[in-house]
């Protein structure tokens, strides 16, 4: 069975199945109706959602861009730059933060692989830019998630 199960944790919790072929559909489902049985048996209401499944963030994602918010924040504390008529010190998470104010966006959590790719790309032609391209990143985002198992079909 090549289903995935999320979020289990004992019978009167919920959980997410994330199901990749057809002929798992059945054993998915049963157990799901049994699940849903025993709930309602307890009194409890049962709420169901069938969607297709989107990739989200993943870890490595998270740690690369972390990586590159740290990258830039050192080259420009190491350049004895600072930010703000309050002279902040540059580091990740001041990096961060300017990033969420020019590009708009609150979280990546939402972004699958090839997505977060473009946008970390945007942040590091920015930060080039802004640099005079005097910082570069120590590695691209392609080389790093082709480095973590991904393939250049998540990629692209």
């Amino acid at each position: 069975m090549t289903g995935i199960i999320k979020g289990t944790g004992g019978l009167l919790k919920g959980c997410e199945m994330i199901i990749k072929d057809k002929h798992d559909l059945r054993a998915n489902f049963t157990a799901l109706y049994k699940k849903a049985e025993y709930l309602l048996s307890c009194g409890k209401t049962v709420e169901a959602d069938v969607k297709e499944y989107i990739q989200k963030r993943t870890v490595e994602q998270n740690a690369y861009y972390w990586l590159m918010c740290g990258e830039i924040g050192s080259f420009l504390d190491e350049a004895g730059l600072t930010y703000g008529e309050y002279e902040l010190k540059y580091n990740s998470d001041l990096i961060h933060d300017i990033n969420k104010a020019v590009f708009g966006l609150k979280t990546t959590t939402k972004m699958n692989i090839k997505e977060f790719c473009d946008y970390i790309t945007k942040i590091i032609e920015f930060w080039q830019e802004k640099t005079n391209y005097q910082w570069i990143p120590s590695e691209t985002p392609v080389s790093y998630f082709l480095e973590k198992g991904y393939s250049e079909k998540d990629l692209m």
